[in-house]
């Protein structure tokens, strides 16, 4: 009997030593800083801006749209925002975030919204709306978005009416 509870002790002290020496992760404040983060990429897509977009990108980061082979790496993806933002046939951009978690651990998150696209069309502007998700991880203390995929709900954009 002696031996059991000896060993019971053992177990419930090795647990709680093991409770005390891990690091407690606030993930409402983890929340709260992917958050802003997100609202910053927005904010820097709205205002066209490829550098500011950059700063929130991992290198070795992948973005997967629909359609098109898989981009990988912050160079690549700037190229892509450099496309859409600097060609002048993205007249319009907004993204809306419906979901955001952060995992337990408080290293990884991932996002999930809606986005819109006016863009210039031959005969007038184009409407495409669609979905995103993404993944941020903490790298360094810092979040960053290591992988983005986004479609659209339509198959191809929509004229929009003339005003």
């Amino acid at each position: 009997m002696r031996l059991t509870a000896s060993f019971t002790f053992t177990v419930v002290a090795a647990g709680t030593f093991a409770a005390c020496a891990a690091p407690q992760v606030d993930v409402a404040a983890e929340t709260e800083a992917v958050r802003a983060r997100s609202d910053g990429v927005v904010a820097a897509e709205v205002a066209f801006d490829v550098a500011a977009v950059l700063a929130f990108w991992a290198d070795d980061a992948i973005v997967q749209g629909a359609g098109v082979p898989q981009i990988q790496g912050k160079p690549a993806i700037g190229e892509l925002y450099g496309q859409y933002f600097e060609s002048g046939i993205l007249k319009e951009f907004s993204g809306t975030r419906t979901h955001l978690e952060v995992s337990a651990a408080g290293d990884l998150a991932y996002e999930y919204g809606v986005n819109k696209f006016v863009m210039v069309g031959p005969e007038g502007d184009l409407l495409d709306i669609g979905k995103y998700l993404g993944i941020w991880k903490k790298i360094d203390g810092e979040w960053f978005i290591v992988a983005l995929a986004f479609t659209s709900d339509a198959p191809a954009p929509v004229p929009m009416a003339r005003e």
